[in-house]
């Protein structure tokens, strides 16, 4: 998402959300809704701190080109926040770090962890989605409360991840994400 530019990040993007939204609407929404103001700080502040011509007469004035840009930084993480949300639809947590844990077999040869990052990843995960799964944003106080509760030392849990090996399917889509991100490099030279 991050090399799509104008027309065809909008266009995908826009095809995101709406699978999102018809496929898990609720969790995309409720992402959507909590990300309104990061939305929005984006647009702004790409809007300000941009260079190019001026939207009126003034120096405090925002950019048209930045602007833009804010808009098209906004369109993308929308964009990556619904497939977000259809990946998290779509498997368990079990699936995503297996997947995660094959796709880091590569960086086991250059000294990765992949066990110990597996494990704070799940670890993360679990939490956050203890947080998250508030149907109304909880108060700063609250927050906080919550997370100095969460730093106590608590008693030991087993965490388990089940690594499964690629199907065929997986591994002919590894290869061809793969020789897209390879021709992108070369094209961007």
């Amino acid at each position: 998402m991050q090399i799509l530019q104008g027309t065809p990040l909008i266009v995908f993007s826009a095809l995101c959300v709406l699978l999102a939204l018809s496929c898990c609407a609720n969790r995309c929404r409720l992402t959507l809704r909590r990300c309104r103001y990061l939305l929005l700080a984006i647009a702004l502040v790409y809007g300000w701190a941009t260079p190019g011509q001026y939207l009126w007469p003034s120096p405090w004035s925002p950019t048209i080109e930045g602007l833009a840009f804010g808009a098209l930084q906004a369109v993308r993480l929308m964009g990556v926040l619904a497939a977000l949300q259809l990946l998290l639809w779509r498997l368990s947590s079990a699936q995503i770090f297996s997947g995660l844990y094959a796709l880091l077999r590569p960086f086991a040869y250059v000294g990765l962890n992949r066990q110990r990052w597996a494990l704070r990843l799940s670890l993360t995960m679990r939490f956050s989605a203890e947080f998250l799964s508030q149907p109304e944003p909880l108060a700063w106080r609250t927050f906080a409360q919550r997370l100095a509760v969460a730093e106590q030392p608590c008693e030991l849990q087993e965490v388990s991840i089940l690594v499964e090996s690629l199907s065929f399917f997986d591994l002919l889509l590894l290869i061809v994400l793969c020789m897209a991100a390879l021709s992108t490099l070369l094209m961007l030279r």
